[in-house]
């Protein structure tokens, strides 16, 4: 990347760190990090789920032990989904999301700008007619 671009990048990267999106997701995301019960829970979840597909692949698997582990597995989805603050991060990472799916589909407009996508009449962002 030449350092014109680099210097643009940054100037944007800069600006990006305000939008409310991004904002409300590093609030979010750290709110989550700081919720020790449901970060114990999600470590459980993720070595519960390991142990299930461990179990699942084995020629001789047993069908109790499985079943006890996929409850586990439930419950503990269905308390870390409960949460607030994974409600909020959940909330906070669809928004991010589509804000930078918004940001590669301008990206992208310039680099093809007869990209087949249908004019959404704004021609202030419009890139292939002028």
């Amino acid at each position: 990347m030449d350092n014109y671009l680099k210097t643009l990048l940054d100037t944007f990267g800069t600006a990006l760190k305000e939008a409310d999106a991004v904002v409300e997701y590093t609030s979010a995301r750290e709110a989550y990090m700081q919720d020790t019960e449901v970060t114990a829970a999600v470590n459980e979840y993720n070595v519960q789920r390991m142990l299930l597909e461990e179990q699942q692949i084995k020629p001789d698997a047993d069908a109790t032990l499985i079943e006890s582990i996929e409850a586990r597995v439930n419950k503990l989805y269905d308390k870390i989904m409960a949460s607030d603050n994974m409600k909020r991060l959940a909330a906070a990472e669809n928004q991010l999301n589509a804000l930078l799916a918004e940001i590669n589909k301008e990206i992208m407009g310039y680099i093809i700008p007869d990209s087949g996508e249908s004019c959404g009449g704004d021609c202030h962002h419009c890139h292939g007619c002028h």
